[in-house]
């Protein structure tokens, strides 16, 4: 960028560069130039090095907060998958729970089962021999009531 293009408001020693140094440097006690005119005739502070500078630095601030932006929401999605992937594994988790303490109790109600159904097998069983033992004794009655009809009738 150009540093002697000025605005035809300034006085006509202000087109020379010498003088434009001088104006530029005016206030300025390191030699540094304080105000410049670039080559649209616009007033810079900085140095035309320092402005393209500046200008570069304020691109890749842009760009990184583009970059940190796009970042973030991949975080972000990321993190929504992942408590989607959370939850649907803690039902998953629960489901098992379930299972697990269903096909124990299945296993204790096998046990409760068997037991009520040998008990009954058991009450059963005795209720035969009882019935067996009172169909021996009735027959044995009826065998010694026949005998006593038979020997009453020979008479």
């Amino acid at each position: 960028m150009s540093q002697h293009a000025f605005s035809t408001r300034l006085p006509p020693t202000a087109n020379n560069p010498a003088t434009h140094k001088k104006i530029a440097m005016a206030a300025n006690v390191n030699n540094q130039p304080l105000v410049i005119f670039d080559e649209f005739s616009k007033l810079r502070i900085l140095d035309p090095q320092q402005f393209e500078a500046s200008e570069q630095l304020k691109e890749e601030c842009k760009d990184f907060t583009q970059r940190t932006s796009t970042f973030n929401e991949i975080i972000q999605m990321f993190m929504k998958m992942m408590e989607e992937k959370a939850g649907q594994i803690e039902l998953e988790k629960l489901k098992a729970i379930g299972l697990r303490n269903r096909a124990e109790h299945e296993a204790d109600q096998r046990k409760k089962k068997y037991a009520q159904l040998q008990a009954l097998i058991k009450e059963r069983q005795e209720e035969l021999d009882r019935l067996t033992l009172q169909a021996d004794s009735l027959q044995k009655v009826q065998q010694e009531q026949v005998s006593l009809i038979d020997s009453m009738s020979s008479k």
